[in-house]
């Protein structure tokens, strides 16, 4: 039979399946704006409308009427909405009920009798990033209408329809031509010009006869199995805001619970913690819901993370606790454990991650865009992944042709199982399927898809319902000898979201280190008697939503990022708080004094500069130690104090004495002018525009810049114009750079006891750029403070360093460790990590000397042989046209050593950095003093990461990781009284006794281990 008549019998079948209509009428309208979940600003009152009525874009649109259900045929009801342009939810009686979208137009009817029908759409959702939506287009709502379905046509068309699909793509010719020819004999079996009853009559007659026929045609029994879950992606926020996700949850899930009630079979898995938190918190009724369906086993929480992250620009520490609260969360509310880390739709995976998944009790992890590749196809989808330390965690990345929102049609089952690599090791690959975001997603007609393909048509794969958990358990069960990915999972495309939206990354980095620093103080005060308040929860779990993989990485609307530099500011005000009442704990008071308490909460004694405010008085100072040394003090061009050299003890404080200066500094090295910085370590030289011309070490008299070179040179290039120009920089961006204007001034703006600063001012059309070189007397290192009016688009800002170096492999600091890239172009690999993430540092080192760019804030980075470049900021105009307009704020260090980086210490110096000491001011009559509350010693490769309460509220928790790629036995000192010391996971799972004696205990650490304790006193 022609196929274009198979085609229209089956569209002229899916007509004749409604077999009555009850128009539904008297509708009444209103509209408003949403503010929030709950919070709407009305437009007007209720109004009569006749239909069809259309509605502006942007605009919240609720829509009423009373239905009057018949009783008969109830199982065959259902309420059928006709609309463009909108999605929403029904109420019924007040209560939600199900979503409503362009896939979920038909509702099952709940019950018989008089009900009232409350629908809530949100009118053209695109109008947020379309322009062109925004002025022109408008939502639609055209009609409504009970329809009784014939399920007799209906399983006719379902069967017959999928079946033709197949045989359309099936390789197999013959068993192709017996299904056509079965398939043929049941079209001509059914006349569909006959009445009802006949045509229920031919319809059921050809059905069986057409199940009977394919029963014959036997399966490919090497065909494999898809194991298939229903699944909705919903970003928690992109080309909407947090409170539009809000109400697509409540869409989405309740949609999900109604097919719970229809297919007994149907099982639903979902991520993000913080979207069943939403839930929880704004639809009551819809979460008891859930958990009755989690209880059962056909709801699956999985993810184990708060939100799906972006894994390149979170520190080690915030990725564990999105697994450790995301694992609370559903502890808590669900009593359930998700072994499995879920990240369809993140932007590359660091080397570490294994690790940390495995160190918090995870088994699996599954991601989908690897396929996303712009070259070099990933070779694997079911496979081992081994992290840094060697940990290793079963993964699958599904080649599905729509990704992970699967649909069930033939050919994405046909296109999965064939392109799936791993045939031969293990028969089974996993198919999540549903409509994503708004989309709603699973559709009664992928159910009824989903039963057909479980009977194993002839030429396509066998399916399966599972959880995702359970797709990972059966390749578990059965072993196969798989591949190892050694490394990182690096994404060949989206490298613009190193560096898209600065001021967000930075902000988040800033609120790492203060939440860190402000945890580690309140447990020290805790332990020592202090009243202080512990719980940061709220503040972590509001930085780990804004860690969400397209929020964080710039590539949302514009509504998105004032709301969340507005929750990033209250997160550092939060834990300023804390660090404030700590440190009043104690012994710090406000008020002028010229006494100070300078805290460290790194594990290793500093003796790095830092600032504090400034104190009355005129002339030279210097700053008295509790052990009586004596440190030089400078007045900064800001007026606040530079102190420098000074020793501060390994996780503690000591105190100092701000006096008048006893002795003028020894400064006969130190040289500072527009042209010349000079100390006894270093020499820089500079031309008349500013530009660095020469670094050269005087302790190991080396060469830093390569011959000819400029250090330092802030570099324009052209960045696009692309559609995704948020998400993506391309290669050929680098090839097309813009000059600078021509005017360009130099001054000296410090010259003191400590250090040099000279300014460098230039600009570009309506752009300023102002760049602070600071040089210490005591130090090789040379940071660059920069501050941008950034007023131009589809432009990349970076700063150079040509190094005399011979290398090819660049060391970059990922989340608890260190990784190498090469630094030439041989493969294909190669070529693509044109840009790479990198988190405080890379290095480029020989043997006995290198080099390393530490950064305050930005994470995208270029190596080309011996240039290290570091990305600042991009212009982009999609999906946001304003991202990074304004001004900026940002710092980076360079640092030449010898040795290589783990011997020059340069893990330490990148915490450093980033990592303000707290200072606070004494009573003028308190008495000096010092102290280290903790402190490790022997294997110096050794970090603490985090000090905090532990979760149960019985102890605190100290977590360590080897962060130089060595080995070593680490002895443990704490100040306080412990009782007793475990060792666990790093999400307080377990309790492995550690032999304690005095408050000391030792442990041996392997390279980017991470070590986790929990100390009861």
């Amino acid at each position: 039979m022609d196929d274009r008549i198979i085609a229209k019998k089956l569209e002229l079948l899916q007509g004749l399946e409604v077999e009555a209509t009850l128009q539904l009428e008297h509708w009444s309208c209103r509209t408003a704006n949403y503010n929030a979940p709950g919070d709407y600003t009305w437009d007007d009152d209720w109004n009569s409308t006749d239909l069809p009525v259309m509605f502006p874009p942007r605009k919240t649109v609720f829509l009423k009427t009373v239905a009057e259900v018949p009783a008969e045929n109830l199982k065959d009801l259902y309420f059928v909405f006709d609309f463009r342009g909108m999605e929403g939810a029904l109420r019924i009686d007040g209560k939600l009920y199900c979503g409503i979208d362009i896939n979920h137009m038909r509702i099952p009817v709940p019950r018989a009798g008089k009900m009232e029908l409350l629908l809530e759409f949100n009118s053209v959702p695109n109008a947020l990033f379309e322009p062109e939506q925004d002025r022109y287009g408008h939502g639609e709502f055209r009609s409504a209408a009970i329809h009784r379905i014939d399920r007799i046509v209906e399983a006719f068309r379902h069967d017959t329809g999928f079946v033709h699909e197949c045989a359309c793509v099936i390789d197999d010719e013959r068993r192709k031509k017996r299904m056509l020819a079965a398939l043929e004999k049941a079209m001509l079996g059914v006349n569909l010009t006959l009445p009802r009853a006949e045509l229920d009559k031919e319809a059921a007659a050809s059905l069986e006869k057409f199940r009977a026929d394919m029963k014959e045609i036997a399966p490919d029994p090497e065909s494999g199995t898809l194991c298939a879950i229903g699944h909705t992606h919903i970003d928690t926020a992109w080309l909407w805001p947090l409170k539009e996700t809000v109400r697509k949850c409540s869409r989405t899930f309740s949609t999900a619970c109604r097919y719970m009630e229809i297919f007994p079979d149907y099982h639903f898995s979902c991520s993000q913690a913080q979207l069943y938190d939403y839930t929880r918190e704004h639809y009551p009724e819809l979460f008891a819901e859930i958990k009755k369906h989690v209880k059962n086993g056909r709801w699956e929480n999985t993810g184990a993370m708060w939100v799906e992250p972006d894994c390149n620009v979170p520190n080690g520490e915030s990725l564990i606790r999105q697994i450790l609260y995301g694992l609370k969360f559903y502890r808590e509310e669900f009593g359930s454990r998700p072994e499995l880390c879920w990240l369809p739709d993140v932007f590359g995976y660091p080397a570490s991650l294994p690790e940390i998944l495995v160190s918090c009790g995870l088994r699996y992890f599954s991601t989908n865009k690897l396929h996303w590749q712009a070259k070099e196809p990933f070779p694997d989808h079911l496979f081992v992944w081994r992290g840094l330390d060697g940990s290793e965690i079963l993964s699958h990345i599904a080649k599905l042709p729509n990704f992970y929102n699967g649909f069930i049609t033939a050919e994405q089952l046909h296109t999965a199982w064939k392109d799936y690599e791993q045939k031969d090791l293990h028969d089974e690959l996993l198919y999540p399927f549903g409509y994503g975001d708004g989309g709603g997603g699973v559709t009664e007609e992928m159910m009824e898809r989903i039963k057909r393909a479980k009977t194993h048509i002839p030429g396509m794969p066998n399916m399966r319902i599972d959880t995702v958990e359970g797709f990972f358990h059966n390749v578990e069960r059965k072993a196969p000898e798989l591949p190892v990915w050694d490394g990182e999972l690096y994404l060949q495309t989206h490298r613009g979201t190193y560096t898209t939206h600065a001021e967000i990354k930075k902000a988040n980095r800033i609120s790492e280190t203060m939440l860190r620093e402000a945890e580690i103080l309140a447990v020290f005060a805790a332990w020592e008697g202090k009243k202080v308040e512990l719980n940061l929860e709220k503040a972590w779990k509001t930085m780990l939503l804004n860690q969400f993989h397209d929020i964080l990485p710039g590539s949302s609307i514009t509504e998105i990022y004032p709301r969340s530099l507005a929750d990033y500011n209250e997160v550092k005000d939060t834990a300023q708080q804390s660090i404030r009442n700590t440190v009043a704990e104690l012994g710090c008071t406000a008020g002028e004094s010229a006494k100070l308490r300078v805290f460290n909460t790194l594990s290793w004694e500093r003796r790095d500069p830092f600032i504090a405010e400034a104190v009355a008085g005129d002339g030279a100072l210097e700053a008295i130690a509790a052990d009586g040394t004596v440190s030089p003090v400078q007045r900064t061009a800001d007026g606040k104090l530079l102190i420098s050299g000074a020793a501060i003890p390994a996780m503690g404080y000591i105190d100092f004495t701000i006096q008048k200066a006893q002795k003028s500094v020894d400064n006969a090295e130190f040289k500072v002018c527009e042209t010349l910085l000079e100390n006894a370590l270093l020499r820089v030289e500079l031309n008349e525009r500013g530009d660095i011309t020469r670094i050269y070490d005087k302790e190991l008299r080396r060469e830093v810049l390569a011959p000819n070179a400029v250090g330092g040179e802030l570099q324009l290039f052209q960045d696009g114009p692309e559609d995704e120009d948020a998400w993506n920089l391309q290669s050929s961006s680098f090839k097309r750079r813009y000059p600078f204007d021509s005017e360009v001034h130099v001054s000296v703006v410090e010259s003191g006891a400590c250090r040099g600063v000279i300014r460098v001012v230039r600009t570009y059309r309506a752009s300023r750029f102002e760049q602070d070189i600071i040089f210490y007397r005591n130090s090789k290192r040379l940071d660059f403070a920069m501050r941008v009016d950034w007023q131009v688009r589809n432009t990349l800002l970076k700063i150079a360093f040509p190094l005399e170096i011979r290398t090819t492999r660049a060391t970059c600091e990922v989340q608890f460790g260190a990784f190498e890239r090469a630094t030439h172009r041989n493969t294909l690999l190669d070529q693509q990590k044109f840009e790479i993430p990198i988190q405080r540092w890379a290095d480029l080192s020989e043997s006995n000397y290198g080099i390393t760019l530490i950064n305050d804030s930005r994470f995208g980075c270029d190596v080309l042989e011996n240039t290290l470049r570091l990305s600042l900021l991009r212009g982009t105009i999609h999906p946001d046209p304003v991202a990074d307009y304004g001004y900026h704020e940002m710092s980076c260090s360079l640092v030449p050593h010898g040795g290589d980086w783990a011997a020059a210490e340069i893990v330490r110096r990148g915490w450093e950095f980033n990592t303000p000491m707290t200072v606070g001011k004494l009573p003028a009559d308190a008495v000096s003093e010092s102290a280290s509350f903790l402190s490790l010693s022997g294997y110096d490769g050794a970090v603490v990461q985090t000090v905090k309460p532990a979760e149960d509220g019985n102890g605190f928790i100290v977590r360590i990781y080897e962060a130089n790629g060595g080995r070593g036995n680490v002895k443990l000192h704490c100040a306080f009284p412990v009782h007793e010391v475990v060792e666990c996971n790093s999400v307080e799972e377990g309790a492995t006794p550690v032999l304690l004696k005095e408050n000391i205990f030792d442990f041996n650490i392997t390279p980017y281990q991470i070590k986790t304790f929990k100390f009861v006193k």
